[in-house]
């Protein structure tokens, strides 16, 4: 799924008190029922770049980390995600000038450093295989200065796509074997993969074509989106919601996924956030799906 870099500055809004309202039996005030009780799953993530704090506070109960495409948390979300025990992962993006540049708007505490995104789609990252190798030593010394985890340049399948040696890396198992060719003995601690089909037989085949690179597997960015947009509707994306955690919480080789996203308009009905702190009809189902071999709905 293609997406800028750069997001736009919005105006975060602020942390929302909750909304009361009265009881027409009695006139006493009443809040929305809270969300059932669910163990807060290790590998749930989000790929999202706008939360604002209460966006943060109300996906938290059950997703443990988040990225947003930057090395830096957005400001909303940065004043109170230690407090949710959530965690940010950095993201290089495309590369960086210098090491010090990157190492500096890392925050303290982070585990893990995301490579580069898309990078062989021409709207995205835009590196070949050996452009990418040739940039990693700057991930790996700022990896050895905070101590963190490197994971690979994110790939997913593309349609205009990079060039190198005659080869078109439309394909991102190719563009992972010149990367790890161009790249030998870089440090790389995990796989990342994006992916949009959606029903479960396909999402495990793409998973499967990873394993051999003998790594854990991330999943930075999945949803339901390579059908017609008037097929995309809310009950579509429940379903494979729910057949996709459930077999993501218990398939070994996948230490982490993300949904994309919070708020988005690429694709109908994605979305897992309303107005600021507000979860959808999707968003609830995310929060509340149960972690370990189970992802049942409550």
């Amino acid at each position: 799924m293609t997406r800028t870099w750069r997001l736009p500055t919005l105006s975060l809004a602020v942390l929302l008190l909750p909304l009361l309202a009265c009881d027409p039996a009695d006139g006493q005030p009443q809040t929305d029922p809270p969300l059932p009780v669910s163990t807060k799953s290790a590998k749930r993530g989000i790929a999202y770049g706008y939360h604002s704090a209460a966006d943060l506070k109300a996906l938290s109960p059950g997703m443990s980390w988040w990225y947003n495409w930057s090395p830096k948390p957005e400001d909303g979300a940065a004043s109170v995600y230690a407090s949710q025990a959530v965690t940010f992962v950095p993201m290089a993006w495309g590369g960086t000038p210098t090491a010090d540049q990157l190492a500096s708007e890392i925050p303290a505490g982070s585990q893990y450093l995301l490579g580069f995104n898309e990078p062989n789609f021409k709207s995205q990252a835009n590196k070949t295989p050996r452009q990418a190798a040739a940039l990693w030593p700057v991930l790996e010394e700022v990896a050895r200065r905070k101590q963190l985890k490197l994971v690979s340049p994110a790939v997913n399948y593309c349609g205009d796509c990079v060039s190198e040696d005659g080869v078109t890396f439309t394909d991102p198992v190719a563009y992972l074997d010149a990367f790890f060719k161009a790249c030998q003995g870089c440090q790389v601690d995990a796989i990342a993969v994006h992916w949009y089909a959606c029903d479960l037989g396909a999402l495990k085949w793409y998973v499967g074509q990873f394993k051999k690179y003998n790594k854990p597997l991330w999943l930075t960015e999945f949803a339901c989106g390579d059908r017609p947009a008037s097929e995309i509707t809310v009950d579509v994306q429940k379903k494979y919601m729910v057949d996709a955690i459930t077999w993501l919480e218990s398939e070994p080789s996948v230490e982490r996924y993300a949904w994309f996203s919070g708020r988005n308009n690429e694709i109908p009905a994605i979305n897992l956030l309303g107005a600021s702190g507000e979860l959808t009809e999707l968003g609830r189902l995310y929060v509340t799906l149960a972690a370990g071999t189970s992802a049942q709905a409550p």
